[in-house]
Parts: C-alpha cells; structure tokens; sequence
C-alpha cells in the first residue's frame, strides 16, 4: 500500500508516493499474511519512528535541567496510573526490579517520587509522584510539544493534514490497541 504524499519541497502536481517504491523484488513480504502492506512502508514507517524519537530525546538532552527518558517515562507512568509497587512499575515499564529499584532511588533522592508503606501489604511500599515530579513531567513535555509545533509548522497544509488523519491510528498502533 503506497499513500500519496506531498512535501513542502514538491510541488502539489509531483505526484510523489511515499515510501518510495522499493527497489527490486515487489512479492509480498514473509510477514504481511494477506498481501496488504507494502513491505517498502513497513521500512520506511519504522525509520520515520525511529528518527522521530531520536530526535525528540536529543531534543530533551539539550536542556541542562531535563531528566534522562527513563526517569520521565516512570514518572509519566505514575502519572497517569497513581502510586504503584515497584515491582507493578518495573513490570509497566518492561524493566527488571534492580533497574527499577536504582531508579526509585534516583527519583526518591530528587523529590520527584515518595515512598509509602502499602497498606495492605506491611511489607512493601509502593511510590507516588510528588508535586516537583509533576512538574519535571510538564517540563519534559514542554520541550518535546515545543520541538514538534516547531517541526509540524515546517509542513504543508497537505501534509499537515494527512498526520492529523493519520493521529488516531498511529496511537492505536503505539498502544497496541489495533
């Protein structure tokens, strides 16, 4: 399957496709069961995916005060589920316990994560995120928000448009939820 598109460096009659079309053999990929996706755009998918979070995380690294990505993303987790075991964290953020429990310790020693007893269980605790992380959160996404209005006001209308179709699917397909 091929989408035409078009970018602010063709003019809208190019008519120019992306992915560009693979080079060679065009016979379905080993992978795509029913002949629907062109293997080029699997390809070129996964590089533009690819490029996207390399820059954004370049983009966060530049500021002096920005947590590294794995910091953020159990913050944002506790976030958006409220306090967890470490262990509930480590298993959500696809990470084994040590890595976890150096983490906590990291967010714990910066004041961005409290450690409480549960109260169900006296011999575990589980972890919040304070009010400094919140605000280390709305940080990091304010670099990376301001990094993409930078980058979306570079493409044409035409473009612009065909990534906002294109929101809803990609966000099933990130949450795995197809």
């Amino acid at each position: 399957m091929t989408v035409p598109v078009q970018s602010p460096s063709s003019p809208p009659s190019s008519g120019r496709r992306w992915p560009p079309a693979a080079d060679g053999d065009s016979s379905p990929h080993e992978n795509d069961e029913d002949g629907r996706i062109d293997p080029a755009f699997v390809t070129a998918l996964r590089t533009s995916i690819t490029r996207l979070a390399r820059s954004q995380r370049a983009e966060r690294q530049r500021d002096p005060q920005a947590l590294p990505v794995s910091l953020i993303s159990a913050l944002s987790t506790l976030q958006q589920l409220g306090p967890l075991t470490p262990t509930q964290l480590a298993r959500l953020e696809g990470v084994r316990k040590p890595s976890m429990t150096r983490a906590l310790a990291t967010l714990v020693e910066r004041g961005l994560v409290v450690r409480e007893h549960d109260e169900y269980d006296g011999r575990q605790f589980i972890v919040r995120i304070s009010a400094e992380g919140l605000v280390a959160v709305a940080h990091s996404r304010r670099i990376v928000d301001a990094w993409y209005f930078r980058r979306l006001r570079q493409l044409d209308q035409q473009d612009l448009a065909d990534l906002m179709r294109a929101g809803g699917a990609l966000a099933r397909l990130a949450n795995e939820t197809v």
